[in-house]
């Protein structure tokens, strides 16, 4: 009769941390994305022909980037461990293909043998936001030397025009730009 309590008592507990780790892998894998709808609101009321030009996303990225991207790639964009650093997001971005890819890599997320953690999607993050944290991470975290010299900022268009297509966090992976020769 003790066995047999003492194997139900060992059952329910191994069930008990089998719930709580695919609990926690739940949270992990649907990482929450936080985001402030004044940024949309500012930039939904600039005029059409001055969104391009007057947008400012400095305030909006470098906030996104402390709330989103921080945890993983650090307070300096060196990652650690598991997470890339990012000090070769503007060389990656202006190779050919290198700006749909930062777009997609930002709303799909990436899988990668490159690195062992996954990178989550933050599709539900504005266009506008989005945007604004992509220009972010490439003038905050690019090598100075890598920074193209006719550089153009990511606009919330681009953003939304890269938007609903059936793209998996593998296919991004494969979307990757080849090193420059």
């Amino acid at each position: 009769m003790r066995h047999l309590l003492s194997y139900i008592i060992l059952g329910a507990i191994a069930v008990f941390l089998l719930l709580v780790a695919a609990f926690f892998a739940w949270i992990r894998s649907s990482q929450l994305t936080i985001t402030t709808e004044q940024v949309v609101a500012e930039y939904r009321s600039l005029p059409e022909d001055a969104r391009r030009t007057a947008f400012e996303w400095r305030d909006p990225g470098a906030g996104s980037y402390i709330t989103n991207c921080r945890n993983c790639h650090g307070p300096e964009g060196k990652g650690w461990d598991q997470y890339p650093g990012l000090g070769d997001s503007a060389r990656l971005s202006s190779r050919p293909g290198g700006r749909e890819y930062m777009i997609d890599l930002h709303l799909y997320g990436i899988t990668s043998d490159r690195w062992r953690a996954p990178m989550p999607a933050f599709g539900t993050m504005p266009d506008e936001e989005l945007a604004a944290v992509i220009n972010y991470i490439i003038v905050t975290f690019s090598e100075p030397d890598s920074m193209p010299e006719e550089f153009r900022f990511f606009t919330p268009a681009e953003v939304e025009e890269r938007r609903g297509r059936a793209v998996s966090a593998s296919a991004v992976n494969d979307l990757r730009p080849s090193p420059a020769e």
